[in-house]
């Protein structure tokens, strides 16, 4: 009996991926958009006395803000005049009557927050009066420790197949399909264990990291200059909550800050209903942020550098005519094309949809 239950199982096993392999191959698959298309093929880069395009730059009375940070905030995969130092420039430089805002760049691709205070350093020459610290939640990372961190990532990435398995899978669409799914389910449950051992409190690198804060801030506070860290949530997990599984790593920093008395701004918050995909340079491929996140992320920081007094309300750009939000504009556009007779008489829905 328990011969033939093991046969019935295994039989079924071989038919449902006999009927996979044949769902494969009668259907061809559809080209789908290219990743890449909507990339431009070459970074334009502006010569340094053009970086502040925004500003006069000559005013004696200019505020400075500098942004330290990691390739976040260099804006790698955008435009230069996209990334979001640059947005908040231009926002903070739209009303007349106020000085001009000069937003400086200060960071490097790969860093670490410990190895970002040379770039606090160099800052501080400029003489700003804002400093704006980008905390990634890889920043725990100890890279005086690299060959015990590239041990930890290598799982990170799925992996090539050995010989005596790519053999049967150029052989069946059905089994390649199944070995994806299955190296990305074990790469992701890699990556959670991943940043577990960084936010583990006995690891290297969290003392690194409240040491590198700690000495930002004393430095930024001897200087009499304001020091606002922002913690950028990872923009390839959902961020809704029971959904985003590193709260506990946006927990810990705010912490170490608290610890330090330090008022930082956790961009998580900002960005719960949003949709990540909509938000990556390449989604499943480059998660850094693209243009609308490092939008969305000037609109937090220019907001909370304003509700936090550490610029003046004067800098608050204009609204639309009228107050009138985007998200009702879109709202009502979206009722009219689902309910034609909602609003007003045929032949008006008629006109503003050759408008729209």
């Amino acid at each position: 009996m328990i011969l033939k239950r093991l046969a019935l199982v295994v039989l079924g096993i071989v038919g449902m991926f006999v009927v996979m392999e044949g769902v494969f191959r009668m259907i061809s698959p559809i080209p789908g958009p290219c990743p890449l298309g909507d990339r431009s093929p070459y970074l334009y880069m502006p010569d340094k006395r053009h970086d502040h395009v925004w500003s006069a730059s000559k005013q004696t009375n200019e505020i400075r803000i500098a942004v330290i940070g990691d390739s976040f905030t260099v804006g790698s995969g955008v435009q230069v005049d996209d990334r979001y130092a640059n947005r908040l420039e231009s926002m903070l430089n739209m009303k007349d009557g106020v000085p001009d805002v000069d937003v400086d760049v200060f960071a490097k691709c790969g860093t670490s927050t410990f190895q970002q205070v040379a770039l606090l350093d160099e800052a501080l020459k400029w003489e700003p009066q804002i400093v704006i610290l980008g905390i990634c939640l890889n920043d725990m990372e100890d890279w005086s420790k690299a060959d015990e961190l590239e041990r930890w990532r290598k799982p990170l990435i799925p992996q090539v197949p050995p010989a005596w398995i790519a053999r049967p899978l150029h052989c069946s669409r059905a089994l390649t399909w199944l070995y994806g799914r299955i190296e990305e389910m074990i790469a992701h449950r890699n990556e959670l264990r991943y940043y577990r051992r960084l936010y583990n409190p006995a690891y290297s690198g969290v003392t690194r990291f409240r040491d590198a804060l700690s000495m930002m801030n004393n430095k930024c506070r001897k200087a009499h200059i304001a020091f606002v860290p922002v913690i950028f949530p990872l923009l390839s997990e959902p961020f809704q909550k029971g959904r985003y599984p590193f709260e506990y790593a946006h927990e810990s920093i705010h912490r170490l800050c608290d610890e330090l008395n330090i008022q930082c701004l956790d961009l998580l918050s900002h960005f719960r209903v949003a949709s990540p995909d909509r938000l990556q340079v390449i989604p499943g491929f480059d998660p850094h942020p693209n243009e609308i996140a490092h939008r969305m992320i000037a609109e937090s920081v220019l907001l909370y550098l304003i509700s936090n007094h550490f610029l003046p309300p004067s800098y608050s750009p204009a609204l639309s005519p009228g107050g009138v939000l985007l998200e009702r504009i879109w709202h009502e556009t979206i009722r009219r094309m689902e309910d034609p007779l909602c609003c007003g008489t045929s032949t008006q829905n008629h006109v503003a949809r050759k408008k729209l």
